[in-house]
């Protein structure tokens, strides 16, 4: 499957290749136009090599190597050799398939750059002169609608202009447009229409937006809209039913983090059966991939994390706002004694009366049905009890929310510069547990509480939590103590459970019995462990699967923490950390 380009993957390519050769010197120009090979060398052996064949659409970074292959037939190659010109800047312009390579003198002066044009179908590199505005060299000589792209002509940029391509939209904008669309045309008109949305990316922002008219599906998909649109320097390889495909934001599906979407785009060749040499930059230099992924995972885990407490505190506040919505207290209290007074006005059955109040105007009251006059005199008296508490407690809770909204908002602004450290993990609920085994992993570490840890406390490769029943449940601590716990410390009738298809905690809950599997409630309770120690804790819903431990195999040679469960069930879940906290661990 080729490489498919929207105006976001050439953005952060664009980003890529500047950070990485800004300033260095650049030696030649090489097309080959039968194979749709351009290849720009820098200085020292490293190169920019982008294969724009119909069937593949690879660039890479290239040191002392290439990109070997048959597509294509001969055709004469044009070299355009440089002296003393560096790459000064690269450009992407705004909702644009397009990456811009400027190249100058050492003192600032721009005299030429390359075009790498990325439309679908009509993947091009240009050589166009500074000043002139022409074309000096080009890879496919063609026509492109009144578009000349030949040597000698004059160079025009593409341009296909749609909203927001420069600003970010409101969210009662984003609501005005997309609303009055109907369900079976959301997807084509916000193609055609919302800029940086693509192909690659649509179904996965709008969402549910493309099958509900509900204002939440509408808001939900915004705010995925506006996290595309945040400056990030992420690269995953997305698996595609075709292909591979390189891409800066993790979609839906299956996407395996890279160090670079360079590193990504060689990846995917060399999957495709291209034989990519890329070359060693230096000795040390897998240790430093190896590290820069590392870092990039960290990075990651940390930004999902704060945007994941920023998304449960703006619900928590807006949920306490609306608590304090509606009528006052004494109002609520005045209907109750109004009810009271002309409770015969007010028979069993009714939903809606109008009565005259103390004063002698009317007054509209809704009604319980099922209730008489007295009784839904108590509900309004109850609402007001509740309501003046809410009025004590709640506005003090919404400042605390804010001001965490708000440090969690600046530390994801800030997140880029500082780079991840533990202020920010703190800010981010703590940093996860050791992830590496093979269904998910270990638990995430719990926050300290300020209490020192020695040697010699805690040694157990679990952490004890006690269900409503009595039950006794362990969770793993990481993924070589999921080994430990499975299988040799817990009994062959005892109940096994993780999370399914997360990284996460082996769960044990302690049973023993044979004929009889354990109370729903208590199995609850673990489940529920489960997934707050995985990674779907963020989810709304989690599957959880368990079964037996004796159904529970390790494979051999398999990773830490990797096992096979057999004879699985499953229940579902939503994440409650507040409740599993509330599981006392055993003294």
């Amino acid at each position: 499957m080729p490489i498919r380009y929207d105006p976001l993957l050439a953005q952060r390519l664009g980003r890529e290749i500047a950070a990485r050769w800004r300033g260095a010197p650049v030696r030649r120009l090489r097309f080959q136009g039968g194979s749709r090979r351009a290849s720009l060398h820098f200085a020292g052996g490293d190169a920019l090599a982008a294969l724009l064949h119909p069937s593949a659409g690879y660039m890479a970074a290239l040191r002392g190597g290439s990109i070997e292959t048959a597509l294509g037939g001969d055709s004469p190659e044009v070299e355009v050799p440089f002296r003393r010109l560096h790459l000064m800047d690269v450009h992407t312009p705004p909702d644009e398939r397009l990456i811009v390579i400027g190249l100058g003198t050492g003192t600032g002066l721009h005299i030429c750059r390359l075009v790498l044009e990325l439309q679908t179908n009509q993947w091009n590199a240009l050589l166009v002169g500074a000043r002139s505005e022409r074309i000096e060299a080009v890879l496919w000589p063609r026509r492109a609608g009144t578009r000349v792209l030949r040597r000698g002509a004059a160079y025009q940029l593409p341009a296909a202009p749609r909203m927001w391509a420069e600003r970010l939209p409101s969210a009662n904008e984003w609501r005005a447009f997309l609303t009055p669309v109907p369900l079976d045309e959301r997807r084509s008109v916000a193609l055609r229409s919302i800029a940086w949305l693509s192909s690659l990316n649509v179904s996965d922002i709008l969402g549910k937006a493309l099958e509900s008219q509900e204002p939440a599906a509408v808001d939900d998909a915004f705010r995925r809209y506006l996290g595309l649109r945040l400056p990030g320097d992420e690269a995953w390889l997305l698996q595609r039913g075709a292909g591979d495909q390189p891409y800066p934001v993790s979609l839906g599906g299956t996407a395996e983090l890279m160090p670079s979407l360079l590193g990504a785009m060689a990846e995917a060749a060399r999957r495709a059966g291209l034989e990519v040499e890329a070359g060693v930059d230096r000795p040390g230099s897998e240790d430093r991939e190896s590290d820069n992924l590392q870092e990039a995972r960290e990075f990651v885990l940390l930004r999902r994390a704060l945007e994941a407490r920023l998304l449960r505190a703006q619900r928590r506040s807006a949920a306490l706002q609306r608590q304090l919505e509606g009528p006052e207290a004494d109002q609520l209290r005045s209907v109750g004694h109004l009810l009271l007074a002309r409770r015969g006005e007010a028979p069993r059955g009714s939903e809606l009366v109008t009565l005259t109040d103390f004063e002698g105007g009317s007054v509209e009251i809704e009604l319980d049905p099922a209730l008489d006059a007295v009784q839904n005199a108590e509900r309004y008296f109850d609402k007001a009890r509740r309501r003046e508490r809410a009025a004590g407690q709640i506005p003090g809770r919404i400042r605390a929310l804010d001001e965490r909204i708000e440090a969690v908002a600046a530390a994801l602004s800030e997140l880029k510069e500082s780079g991840p450290g533990e202020e920010l993990w703190s800010l981010a609920g703590g940093r996860p547990a050791d992830d590496s085994d093979g269904m998910g992993g270990g638990a995430p570490r719990a926050a300290s509480r300020g209490r020192p840890r020695h040697a010699d406390v805690e040694t157990l490769p679990y952490r004890r939590l006690r269900s409503a029943g009595g039950l006794e449940i362990r969770v793993g601590r990481s993924a070589r103590d999921n080994d430990s716990l499975t299988f040799r410390h817990s009994g062959p009738e005892d109940i096994w459970l993780h999370a399914r298809q997360v990284r996460g905690a082996h769960v044990i809950l302690r049973w023993g019995r044979r004929d009889q599997n354990p109370p729903r409630a208590d199995l609850i309770d673990a489940a529920m462990a489960a997934a707050v120690y995985s990674g779907a804790r963020h989810s709304g819903v989690v599957a959880v699967d368990w079964t037996r431990r004796k159904y529970v195999r390790k494979p051999r040679k398999a990773p830490p923490g990797a096992v096979v469960p057999e004879r699985l069930n499953t229940i579902f879940v939503e994440p409650d950390g507040a409740r599993v906290r509330s599981l006392q661990p055993e003294e």
